[in-house]
């Protein structure tokens, strides 16, 4: 199972890629404001589905926002 959680968290990476660059220029109040949120929120919830099954941590967007280093 964790080869499925693998497999979409490059999309994942892609996706927080684009959030974070519309969430850089700081023109966007709330995260779900962002034009990229629903997508990426999309892949979230799947892997944490994944992840459950697991016995693994949840992804949060707001603590990855947190932790995101930008490039």
């Amino acid at each position: 199972m964790d080869h499925v959680e693998n497999a979409i968290s490059q999309f994942f990476d892609v996706y927080l890629d684009e959030f974070m660059s519309y969430h850089k220029s700081g023109e966007y109040k709330r995260l779900s404001d962002n034009p990229v949120y629903e997508d990426l929120k999309a892949i979230i919830d799947a892997m944490n589905c994944i992840r459950k099954r697991l016995d693994w941590e949840n992804i949060r967007l707001s603590e990855e926002v947190k932790n995101y280093s930008y490039r």
